[in-house]
């Protein structure tokens, strides 16, 4: 199975980096290619394009952590191309797209500047657990 971690989010719009900074620290620690993503839209479907799965992991407007399906996904920060639901169906005709799981993480404060708050921080263990059980469970649906 070949998978794909996005840390998706601005670093320098607070807890809106969450996501960058949840990548940073889980790199080397599962087996998927990790990357970072300031930008979502066309950028980010096709960054994980090809794969089997992709875990995409982002700051929301909301509380806790939450997964979300595809269609409910929205970028903080609005885009100067498509939505990535746009994006990912349009690509999904023409090459393929993988199983895409959303890990939704609730901003606290968003506002220009560098840095997370202690209560978004504190959720950044759990998001990696969540990750990493996620991950399990998408090499069980290949196996099994």
């Amino acid at each position: 199975m070949h998978s794909i971690v996005v840390g998706v989010g601005n670093p320098i719009m607070g807890d809106d980096a969450v996501g960058l900074e949840i990548a940073r620290r889980i790199k080397g620690r599962v087996n998927a290619d990790v990357k970072m993503a300031v930008a979502g839209g066309l950028e980010l479907a096709e960054m994980i394009a090809e794969y089997d799965v992709a875990i995409i992991v982002d700051a929301f407007h909301g509380e806790g952590i939450e997964e979300m399906e595809v269609d409910e996904y929205e970028e903080t920060v609005p885009n100067h191309d498509i939505s990535f639901p746009s994006a990912y169906h349009i690509l999904s005709r023409y090459v393929k797209m993988p199983r895409v799981r959303i890990l939704g993480i609730g901003m606290k404060d968003f506002r220009l500047k560098e840095g997370l708050s202690k209560e978004v921080a504190a959720a950044i263990p759990e998001a990696m657990k969540r990750i990493e059980k996620i991950l399990e469970e998408e090499n069980e649906l290949v196996i099994g």
